[in-house]
């Protein structure tokens, strides 16, 4: 199949409403291929195992529209005709398409990280463009001007630690002989920016000690009553056996263990410090790559500058869906905070498979089928098979679809007019 890069209407006299897609697999050291293959389509490739496959037209990584045995780069048409891939109100509040649409599977912890808020990645991206550092490199941090709000939901059985738990919380499980080591006193959530940056800045024999310490303070929870503190000693361990000598090991002390059963969903804000640590989940948020790191990871971190972002009050967001019950099955909307996006689900019993069901227009939309097939229409005709996604333009007005199974459905969150 072969990668076009010039105008899609050099090959037709109008551009399609409905496309497949062929996505961008990210390989990680944290990957599960197999946690990635049940649910989207990816090409296997040596080296480190999937964890991510993105679908959008992120610069970095491109979904690609599939049209008569040819490839077009989804961002290199949006810059093309934007009215038309977009719509006319998205492509003027936007122009480009606002959301980054993944499936992610981990069979081990993502870095200890953070995102910016609107203004900082303004601030952050003009700063390192003006720096010169090539947005490739290693040491760059803001990829792009945009901030990055992200709602995760579950496929799989899936767990996280996000935001803080509280200082009583905190001090309990570190206990006297750690807080004393550690010189946190505990009166307020405000000395947490000073012990992240004690942790990441102690080397040598003094972190030795400490990390010693802490292995014997997570086997004396391993034997605690408490279940809360019986998950924090077994991810502490965990975590000591990955990544020896990183300080992100201390991280479930203070941060809240989250688990996510299938369909319930996690909402981060910008600044909510996080990492998830084991299973599969789709993920939609703000069209953007930037993330600042801490710990748990071999690239790049900037503690000082997570430690300026930090939010020290906010918590991530359980999300569980809105659901709308009909003969035929059930519609989940999955509400945030977030202009950028929004994520559904369509659910369609066997029984019903020869229903017509209205997607109404409202922007660009990209569907991913998790289960069984769907048939999209609306004058053109698409197939849809389990593990493939699609691109439905903004300007095409309303679709049509019947089939059985799951199909998800990622859309704008808000098409104001």
């Amino acid at each position: 199949m072969d990668e076009k890069n010039n105008s899609i209407y050099t090959e037709r006299r109008t551009p399609p409403c409905l496309s497949l897609l062929k996505n961008s697999a990210q390989q990680y050291a944290w990957g599960d291929t197999k946690g990635i293959i049940p649910f989207v389509e990816a090409e296997l490739r040596p080296g480190y195992p999937i964890g991510e496959v993105w679908m959008g037209s992120h610069e970095r990584a491109p979904s690609k529209i599939i049209l008569d045995d040819s490839e077009f780069a989804l961002d290199t048409l949006i810059k093309q005709d934007s009215a038309h891939w977009l719509g006319d109100h998205i492509s003027k509040k936007y122009n480009e398409l606002p959301f980054l649409f993944k499936v992610l599977a981990a069979a081990s912890p993502l870095s200890l990280q953070v995102h910016p808020n609107l203004e900082q990645a303004k601030i952050g991206f003009a700063k390192e463009e003006s720096a010169g550092i090539g947005r490739l490199a290693p040491e760059r941090t803001f990829k792009d001007p945009h901030h990055k709000p992200e709602l995760a939901v579950a496929l799989t059985s899936f767990q996280a630690m996000a935001g803080f738990r509280s200082i009583y919380e905190i001090c309990s499980l570190l206990g006297h002989s750690l807080c004393d080591s550690l010189e946190f006193k505990g009166k307020d959530k405000s000395e947490l920016r000073s012990l992240i940056k004690r942790l990441f800045c102690v080397r040598g024999e003094e972190y030795l000690a400490l990390e010693t310490e802490l292995h014997a303070r997570a086997e004396q929870l391993l034997h605690s009553e408490q279940k809360t503190a019986r998950d924090a000693a077994h991810w502490v361990l965990e975590l000591q056996s990955r990544y020896p000598g990183d300080p992100g090991q201390f991280a479930p002390l203070f941060l809240d263990l989250l688990q996510l059963e299938p369909g319930q969903g996690l909402f981060v804000p910008a600044g909510v410090i996080h990492s998830y640590l084991k299973g599969s989940i789709l993920e939609i948020m703000a069209c953007s790559d930037n993330v600042i790191r801490a710990g748990l990871t071999v690239k790049h971190i900037d503690v000082d500058l997570l430690c300026n972002i930090i939010d020290l009050e906010t918590k991530p967001l359980l999300i569980l869906p809105e659901y709308q019950r009909f003969d035929w099955g059930t519609h989940a909307i999955y509400k945030t905070p977030a202009k950028e996006f929004r994520l559904e689900s369509i659910e369609v019993n066997s029984s019903a498979s020869s229903s017509s069901i209205t997607i109404t227009s409202g922007g660009p939309k990209i569907f991913l089928c998790t289960k069984g097939s769907f048939r999209l229409h609306n004058g053109e005709q698409l197939e849809l098979p389990a593990r493939k996604s699609c691109f439905a333009a903004g300007s095409c007005g309303q679709l049509e679809l019947k089939g059985e199974g799951k199909l998800w459905i990622a859309a704008v969150g808000e098409i104001d007019t």
